[in-house]
Protein backbone atom coordinates (compact mmCIF):
# COMPACT_ATOMS: atom_id res chain seq x y z
CA UNK A 1 0.00 0.00 0.00
CA UNK A 2 1.72 3.87 -0.79
CA UNK A 3 2.65 5.24 2.25
CA UNK A 4 0.14 8.25 1.26
CA UNK A 5 -2.37 6.22 2.05
CA UNK A 6 -0.82 4.63 4.71
CA UNK A 7 -0.83 7.22 6.75
CA UNK A 8 -4.77 8.12 7.32
CA UNK A 9 -5.42 4.66 8.34
CA UNK A 10 -2.64 4.88 11.52
CA UNK A 11 -5.30 7.17 13.07
CA UNK A 12 -7.42 4.43 15.06
CA UNK A 13 -10.53 6.75 15.51
CA UNK A 14 -10.46 6.70 11.30
CA UNK A 15 -9.83 3.03 10.81
CA UNK A 16 -12.82 2.60 12.97
CA UNK A 17 -14.94 5.27 11.24
CA UNK A 18 -14.59 4.03 7.71
CA UNK A 19 -14.51 0.48 8.50
CA UNK A 20 -18.27 1.24 10.82
CA UNK A 21 -19.40 2.68 7.41
CA UNK A 22 -18.20 0.02 4.89
CA UNK A 23 -20.22 -2.47 6.72
CA UNK A 24 -23.35 0.00 7.28
CA UNK A 25 -23.43 0.67 3.79
CA UNK A 26 -23.07 -3.42 2.98
CA UNK A 27 -25.67 -4.01 4.95
CA UNK A 28 -27.67 -1.48 3.36
CA UNK A 29 -26.81 -2.66 -0.55
CA UNK A 30 -27.76 -6.38 0.82
CA UNK A 31 -31.29 -5.03 2.51
CA UNK A 32 -32.01 -3.68 -0.67
CA UNK A 33 -30.65 -6.16 -3.35
CA UNK A 34 -33.23 -8.32 -0.92
CA UNK A 35 -36.12 -6.42 -0.87
CA UNK A 36 -36.09 -5.63 -4.66
CA UNK A 37 -36.11 -9.65 -4.97
CA UNK A 38 -38.67 -10.17 -2.37
CA UNK A 39 -40.91 -7.49 -3.59
CA UNK A 40 -40.94 -8.97 -7.73
CA UNK A 41 -41.54 -12.23 -6.28
CA UNK A 42 -44.40 -11.84 -4.36
CA UNK A 43 -45.94 -9.31 -6.78
CA UNK A 44 -44.42 -9.45 -10.07
CA UNK A 45 -44.94 -6.02 -10.56
CA UNK A 46 -42.18 -3.77 -11.59
CA UNK A 47 -44.49 -1.11 -10.96
CA UNK A 48 -44.26 -2.27 -7.22
CA UNK A 49 -40.11 -2.37 -7.39
CA UNK A 50 -40.19 1.11 -8.92
CA UNK A 51 -42.39 2.19 -5.88
CA UNK A 52 -40.03 1.03 -3.70
CA UNK A 53 -36.87 2.31 -5.06
CA UNK A 54 -38.40 6.12 -4.86
CA UNK A 55 -38.87 5.26 -1.50
CA UNK A 56 -35.40 4.62 -1.16
CA UNK A 57 -34.43 7.44 -2.81
CA UNK A 58 -36.67 10.40 -1.55
CA UNK A 59 -36.64 10.21 2.13
CA UNK A 60 -32.70 10.91 2.02
CA UNK A 61 -33.65 14.22 0.34
CA UNK A 62 -35.19 15.08 4.06
CA UNK A 63 -32.89 13.59 5.93
CA UNK A 64 -30.32 15.71 4.40
CA UNK A 65 -32.32 19.10 5.23
CA UNK A 66 -32.37 17.26 8.82
CA UNK A 67 -28.69 16.45 8.85
CA UNK A 68 -27.97 20.12 8.17
CA UNK A 69 -29.77 21.51 11.45
CA UNK A 70 -28.42 18.76 13.76
CA UNK A 71 -24.80 17.89 13.15
CA UNK A 72 -23.28 21.29 13.45
CA UNK A 73 -25.59 21.87 16.54
CA UNK A 74 -24.19 18.48 18.46
CA UNK A 75 -21.37 16.80 19.09
CA UNK A 76 -21.05 15.17 15.57
CA UNK A 77 -19.42 11.47 16.75
CA UNK A 78 -23.07 11.49 19.08
CA UNK A 79 -25.16 12.36 15.98
CA UNK A 80 -23.54 9.51 13.97
CA UNK A 81 -23.90 6.95 17.12
CA UNK A 82 -27.91 7.70 17.77
CA UNK A 83 -28.38 8.03 13.79
CA UNK A 84 -27.52 4.53 13.61
CA UNK A 85 -29.29 3.11 16.24
CA UNK A 86 -31.95 4.44 14.74
CA UNK A 87 -31.28 3.44 11.74
CA UNK A 88 -31.51 0.14 13.61
CA UNK A 89 -34.31 0.53 15.05
CA UNK A 90 -36.45 0.75 11.63
CA UNK A 91 -34.80 -1.93 10.25
CA UNK A 92 -36.26 -4.48 13.38
CA UNK A 93 -39.27 -2.79 12.37
CA UNK A 94 -39.20 -3.94 9.07
CA UNK A 95 -37.80 -8.03 10.01
CA UNK A 96 -41.27 -7.65 11.72
CA UNK A 97 -43.40 -6.37 9.23
CA UNK A 98 -41.36 -9.03 6.50
CA UNK A 99 -42.45 -11.46 8.68
CA UNK A 100 -46.02 -10.50 9.36
CA UNK A 101 -46.44 -10.11 5.21
CA UNK A 102 -47.40 -6.30 5.86
CA UNK A 103 -45.47 -4.79 2.25
CA UNK A 104 -46.91 -1.51 3.15
CA UNK A 105 -45.20 -1.52 6.66
CA UNK A 106 -41.72 -2.78 5.15
CA UNK A 107 -42.19 0.49 2.68
CA UNK A 108 -42.86 3.26 5.13
CA UNK A 109 -39.70 1.71 7.37
CA UNK A 110 -37.06 1.27 4.85
CA UNK A 111 -38.17 4.51 3.64
CA UNK A 112 -37.62 5.96 7.40
CA UNK A 113 -34.45 4.20 7.59
CA UNK A 114 -33.56 6.00 4.28
CA UNK A 115 -34.28 9.54 5.99
CA UNK A 116 -32.16 8.58 9.37
CA UNK A 117 -29.00 6.79 7.27
CA UNK A 118 -28.70 10.68 5.53
CA UNK A 119 -28.28 12.55 8.82
CA UNK A 120 -25.62 9.46 9.78
CA UNK A 121 -23.65 9.53 6.26
CA UNK A 122 -23.09 13.74 6.64
CA UNK A 123 -22.61 12.91 10.54
CA UNK A 124 -19.94 10.65 9.36
CA UNK A 125 -18.58 12.77 5.89
CA UNK A 126 -18.32 15.87 8.86
CA UNK A 127 -16.53 13.66 11.31
CA UNK A 128 -13.79 12.61 8.41
CA UNK A 129 -10.99 16.07 9.22
CA UNK A 130 -11.76 15.17 13.60
CA UNK A 131 -9.67 12.25 13.10
CA UNK A 132 -6.83 12.58 10.17
CA UNK A 133 -4.81 15.73 9.78
CA UNK A 134 -5.39 18.11 7.24
CA UNK A 135 -2.87 16.77 5.04
CA UNK A 136 -4.14 13.39 4.82
CA UNK A 137 -7.32 14.24 4.01
CA UNK A 138 -7.21 13.92 -0.03
CA UNK A 139 -6.35 10.16 0.97
CA UNK A 140 -8.56 9.89 4.06
CA UNK A 141 -11.59 10.73 1.58
CA UNK A 142 -9.69 7.96 -1.03
CA UNK A 143 -10.59 5.12 1.33
CA UNK A 144 -13.51 6.05 2.99
CA UNK A 145 -15.17 6.33 -0.75
CA UNK A 146 -13.38 3.35 -2.12
CA UNK A 147 -15.34 1.33 1.33
CA UNK A 148 -18.35 2.87 -0.13
CA UNK A 149 -18.02 1.19 -3.67
CA UNK A 150 -16.93 -2.00 -2.24
CA UNK A 151 -19.60 -2.45 -0.26
CA UNK A 152 -22.33 -1.62 -2.78
CA UNK A 153 -20.36 -4.20 -4.85
CA UNK A 154 -20.16 -6.91 -2.22
CA UNK A 155 -23.78 -6.05 -0.90
CA UNK A 156 -25.49 -6.68 -4.34
CA UNK A 157 -23.73 -9.92 -5.12
CA UNK A 158 -24.33 -10.97 -1.28
CA UNK A 159 -28.15 -9.74 -1.53
CA UNK A 160 -28.42 -12.20 -3.88
CA UNK A 161 -27.03 -15.08 -2.44
CA UNK A 162 -28.82 -13.91 1.16
CA UNK A 163 -32.63 -13.87 -0.72
CA UNK A 164 -31.88 -17.49 -2.23
CA UNK A 165 -30.84 -18.95 1.02
CA UNK A 166 -32.65 -17.63 3.66
CA UNK A 167 -35.00 -15.07 1.97
CA UNK A 168 -35.89 -11.38 3.15
CA UNK A 169 -35.89 -11.72 6.91
CA UNK A 170 -32.06 -13.29 7.18
CA UNK A 171 -31.15 -10.16 4.44
CA UNK A 172 -32.73 -7.94 7.01
CA UNK A 173 -31.53 -9.30 10.45
CA UNK A 174 -28.16 -8.87 8.00
CA UNK A 175 -28.57 -5.36 7.95
CA UNK A 176 -29.35 -5.35 11.29
CA UNK A 177 -26.29 -7.41 12.61
CA UNK A 178 -24.31 -4.73 10.27
CA UNK A 179 -25.79 -1.28 12.38
CA UNK A 180 -24.96 -3.35 15.53
CA UNK A 181 -21.45 -3.62 14.58
CA UNK A 182 -21.29 0.06 13.33
CA UNK A 183 -22.72 1.34 16.18
CA UNK A 184 -19.77 -0.15 18.37
CA UNK A 185 -17.43 0.57 16.24
CA UNK A 186 -18.29 4.40 16.10
CA UNK A 187 -18.79 4.20 19.83
CA UNK A 188 -14.99 3.53 20.19
CA UNK A 189 -14.40 6.69 18.13
CA UNK A 190 -11.75 9.50 19.83
CA UNK A 191 -12.51 12.74 19.39
CA UNK A 192 -11.00 15.55 20.43
CA UNK A 193 -13.37 17.47 23.08
CA UNK A 194 -12.35 21.40 22.02
CA UNK A 195 -13.11 20.20 18.94
CA UNK A 196 -16.60 18.83 19.33
CA UNK A 197 -17.29 22.08 21.51
CA UNK A 198 -16.42 24.14 18.68
CA UNK A 199 -18.73 22.55 16.77
CA UNK A 200 -22.30 23.36 18.28
CA UNK A 201 -23.69 26.71 16.50
CA UNK A 202 -26.68 27.33 14.91
CA UNK A 203 -27.73 25.49 11.99
CA UNK A 204 -30.51 24.50 9.58
CA UNK A 205 -30.71 23.82 5.92
CA UNK A 206 -31.24 27.51 4.66
CA UNK A 207 -28.90 28.58 6.78
CA UNK A 208 -26.51 26.09 5.10
CA UNK A 209 -27.59 27.40 1.81
CA UNK A 210 -26.73 30.85 2.59
CA UNK A 211 -23.30 29.53 3.54
CA UNK A 212 -22.50 27.72 0.34
CA UNK A 213 -23.77 30.60 -1.51
CA UNK A 214 -22.01 32.93 0.41
CA UNK A 215 -18.14 31.09 -0.96
CA UNK A 216 -17.99 30.20 -4.62
CA UNK A 217 -15.20 27.79 -4.48
CA UNK A 218 -18.55 26.15 -2.23
CA UNK A 219 -21.18 27.10 -4.65
CA UNK A 220 -19.36 25.75 -8.02
CA UNK A 221 -18.33 22.15 -6.00
CA UNK A 222 -21.44 21.83 -4.66
CA UNK A 223 -23.70 22.61 -8.34
CA UNK A 224 -21.02 21.07 -10.38
CA UNK A 225 -21.23 18.11 -8.46
CA UNK A 226 -25.19 18.43 -8.85
CA UNK A 227 -24.76 18.29 -12.62
CA UNK A 228 -22.53 14.98 -12.27
CA UNK A 229 -25.62 13.27 -10.11
CA UNK A 230 -27.93 14.73 -12.87
CA UNK A 231 -26.12 13.07 -15.38
CA UNK A 232 -25.17 9.96 -14.34
CA UNK A 233 -28.77 9.28 -13.00
CA UNK A 234 -30.20 9.67 -16.52
CA UNK A 235 -27.25 7.19 -17.67
CA UNK A 236 -28.62 4.62 -14.93
CA UNK A 237 -32.30 4.65 -16.16
CA UNK A 238 -30.83 4.38 -19.56
CA UNK A 239 -28.40 1.59 -18.89
CA UNK A 240 -30.47 -1.65 -18.92
CA UNK A 241 -32.15 -0.79 -22.60
CA UNK A 242 -28.72 0.50 -23.82
CA UNK A 243 -26.59 -2.87 -22.31
CA UNK A 244 -29.40 -4.85 -24.00
CA UNK A 245 -29.39 -3.66 -27.59
CA UNK A 246 -25.64 -4.37 -27.15
CA UNK A 247 -26.50 -8.09 -26.47
CA UNK A 248 -25.81 -8.35 -22.49
CA UNK A 249 -28.85 -9.36 -22.33
CA UNK A 250 -30.94 -9.03 -19.15
CA UNK A 251 -27.04 -9.08 -16.74
CA UNK A 252 -26.05 -6.04 -18.82
CA UNK A 253 -27.05 -3.90 -16.18
CA UNK A 254 -25.18 -5.93 -13.51
CA UNK A 255 -22.41 -5.72 -15.32
CA UNK A 256 -22.47 -2.49 -16.41
CA UNK A 257 -22.57 -1.68 -12.41
CA UNK A 258 -19.56 -4.04 -11.59
CA UNK A 259 -17.30 -2.21 -14.62
CA UNK A 260 -18.43 0.86 -12.96
CA UNK A 261 -17.56 0.33 -9.28
CA UNK A 262 -14.33 -1.45 -10.40
CA UNK A 263 -13.48 1.98 -12.05
CA UNK A 264 -14.54 4.13 -9.02
CA UNK A 265 -12.55 1.90 -6.46
CA UNK A 266 -9.29 2.17 -8.90
CA UNK A 267 -9.79 6.19 -9.26
CA UNK A 268 -10.36 6.77 -5.38
CA UNK A 269 -7.68 4.57 -4.04
CA UNK A 270 -5.43 6.15 -7.05
CA UNK A 271 -6.12 9.84 -6.15
CA UNK A 272 -5.49 9.33 -2.70
CA UNK A 273 -2.52 7.53 -3.05
CA UNK A 274 -1.02 10.16 -5.60
CA UNK A 275 -2.67 13.48 -4.38
CA UNK A 276 -0.86 15.66 -1.84
CA UNK A 277 -3.33 18.18 -2.25
CA UNK A 278 -6.68 18.84 -4.04
CA UNK A 279 -8.13 22.36 -5.25
CA UNK A 280 -11.42 23.44 -6.37
CA UNK A 281 -11.23 23.77 -9.98
CA UNK A 282 -9.49 20.38 -10.30
CA UNK A 283 -13.55 19.44 -10.65
CA UNK A 284 -13.61 20.39 -14.25
CA UNK A 285 -11.29 18.05 -15.27
CA UNK A 286 -12.88 15.14 -13.51
CA UNK A 287 -16.07 16.34 -14.87
CA UNK A 288 -14.67 17.15 -18.60
CA UNK A 289 -13.43 13.48 -18.55
CA UNK A 290 -16.80 11.68 -17.25
CA UNK A 291 -18.31 13.48 -20.38
CA UNK A 292 -15.48 11.98 -22.82
CA UNK A 293 -15.77 9.31 -21.59
CA UNK A 294 -19.96 8.93 -21.33
CA UNK A 295 -19.80 9.64 -25.12
CA UNK A 296 -17.13 7.61 -26.01
CA UNK A 297 -19.25 4.76 -24.27
CA UNK A 298 -22.34 5.50 -26.22
CA UNK A 299 -21.07 4.95 -29.41
CA UNK A 300 -18.92 2.29 -28.54
CA UNK A 301 -20.83 -0.45 -30.56
CA UNK A 302 -19.39 -3.45 -28.32
CA UNK A 303 -20.24 -4.97 -25.25
CA UNK A 304 -16.56 -5.43 -24.14
CA UNK A 305 -15.39 -2.00 -25.34
CA UNK A 306 -18.35 -0.38 -23.72
CA UNK A 307 -17.47 -1.89 -20.79
CA UNK A 308 -14.14 -1.16 -20.92
CA UNK A 309 -14.95 2.55 -21.06
CA UNK A 310 -17.53 2.44 -18.48
CA UNK A 311 -14.48 1.10 -16.29
CA UNK A 312 -12.73 4.30 -17.42
CA UNK A 313 -15.55 6.55 -16.55
CA UNK A 314 -15.39 5.14 -13.02
CA UNK A 315 -12.08 6.01 -12.59
CA UNK A 316 -13.14 9.22 -13.49
CA UNK A 317 -15.96 9.60 -11.38
CA UNK A 318 -13.89 8.37 -8.41
CA UNK A 319 -11.36 10.89 -8.89
CA UNK A 320 -14.64 13.91 -8.98
CA UNK A 321 -16.31 12.01 -5.60
CA UNK A 322 -12.41 12.57 -4.20
CA UNK A 323 -12.08 16.12 -5.12
CA UNK A 324 -15.78 17.34 -4.20
CA UNK A 325 -15.45 16.19 -0.51
CA UNK A 326 -11.69 17.06 0.12
CA UNK A 327 -12.76 20.26 -1.06
CA UNK A 328 -15.59 20.93 0.82
CA UNK A 329 -13.41 20.27 3.99
CA UNK A 330 -10.72 22.07 2.90
CA UNK A 331 -13.01 25.00 1.71
CA UNK A 332 -15.94 24.89 4.85
CA UNK A 333 -15.19 26.13 8.13
CA UNK A 334 -15.68 22.92 10.98
CA UNK A 335 -18.82 24.80 12.23
CA UNK A 336 -20.64 24.32 8.87
CA UNK A 337 -19.06 20.97 7.31
CA UNK A 338 -22.51 19.82 8.52
CA UNK A 339 -24.75 21.76 6.97
CA UNK A 340 -22.55 21.93 3.98
CA UNK A 341 -22.95 18.35 3.19
CA UNK A 342 -26.52 18.48 4.19
CA UNK A 343 -27.22 20.71 1.41
CA UNK A 344 -24.82 18.92 -1.26
CA UNK A 345 -26.76 15.75 -0.41
CA UNK A 346 -30.30 17.37 -0.69
CA UNK A 347 -29.54 18.97 -3.79
CA UNK A 348 -27.50 15.46 -5.36
CA UNK A 349 -30.63 13.40 -4.51
CA UNK A 350 -32.69 15.59 -6.05
CA UNK A 351 -30.98 16.10 -9.63
CA UNK A 352 -30.59 12.12 -9.63
CA UNK A 353 -34.48 11.50 -8.80
CA UNK A 354 -35.19 14.61 -10.78
CA UNK A 355 -33.22 12.53 -13.77
CA UNK A 356 -34.76 8.97 -12.74
CA UNK A 357 -38.00 10.93 -13.46
CA UNK A 358 -36.81 12.59 -16.62
CA UNK A 359 -35.33 9.64 -18.75
CA UNK A 360 -38.65 7.92 -19.60
CA UNK A 361 -39.42 11.45 -21.81
CA UNK A 362 -35.71 11.50 -22.98
CA UNK A 363 -36.48 7.68 -24.20
CA UNK A 364 -39.21 8.37 -26.07
CA UNK A 365 -37.85 11.37 -28.05
CA UNK A 366 -34.22 9.68 -28.33
CA UNK A 367 -32.36 6.48 -28.56
CA UNK A 368 -30.16 5.20 -25.15
CA UNK A 369 -27.12 6.49 -27.10
CA UNK A 370 -28.71 9.69 -27.48
CA UNK A 371 -29.56 10.28 -24.40
CA UNK A 372 -25.90 9.09 -22.63
CA UNK A 373 -24.91 11.99 -25.29
CA UNK A 374 -27.53 14.40 -23.58
CA UNK A 375 -25.37 13.60 -20.25
CA UNK A 376 -22.47 13.81 -21.44
CA UNK A 377 -23.30 17.33 -22.71
CA UNK A 378 -24.43 18.05 -19.36
CA UNK A 379 -20.87 17.22 -18.09
CA UNK A 380 -19.19 19.44 -20.39
CA UNK A 381 -21.19 22.31 -19.50
CA UNK A 382 -20.50 21.24 -15.33
CA UNK A 383 -16.87 21.50 -16.43
CA UNK A 384 -16.95 24.62 -18.66
CA UNK A 385 -18.52 26.40 -15.73
CA UNK A 386 -16.14 25.28 -13.15
CA UNK A 387 -13.33 25.91 -15.05
CA UNK A 388 -14.47 29.82 -15.95
CA UNK A 389 -15.87 30.23 -12.05
CA UNK A 390 -12.54 29.32 -10.74
CA UNK A 391 -10.08 30.14 -12.99
CA UNK A 392 -7.55 31.70 -11.13
CA UNK A 393 -7.48 35.69 -12.04
CA UNK A 394 -4.45 37.42 -14.20
CA UNK A 395 -4.07 39.72 -11.37
CA UNK A 396 -3.79 37.10 -8.95
CA UNK A 397 -1.22 34.76 -10.87
CA UNK A 398 0.79 37.94 -11.44
CA UNK A 399 1.55 38.77 -7.70
CA UNK A 400 1.96 35.10 -7.19
CA UNK A 401 4.55 35.11 -9.87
Amino acid sequence: MPERLRRPLRSPSFRRLVLGKSISYLGDWLMVAVLVGWVYQSTSSVAQVALLMVIRLVPPIIGGGLAASVVDRLPRKRVLVWSEIASAATIAGALAAVMAGSRPAVFALVGLCGLVSMISTVAGNALIPMVVDQAELPAANGIHAVGQEAAMALGAVAGGLTLTLGGAPAGLAANLASYGIAVVLFSCIRVEEVEATNIRSRSGLVDGLRYVLAHRALTVVVGGFGLATLATGLVNATLPKFTSGLGLGASGYGWALAALACGMIAGEALTGAIADRIEPRWLAAGLAGMGALFFAFAWSGSAVVALAFLVAFGVANGFTEVVMMTAIHQQAEATHQGRVFGVGSTLWRTTMLGAVALAPVVDAVASPAEAITVAAVVLFVGAVLVQLTLRPSPRLATATA
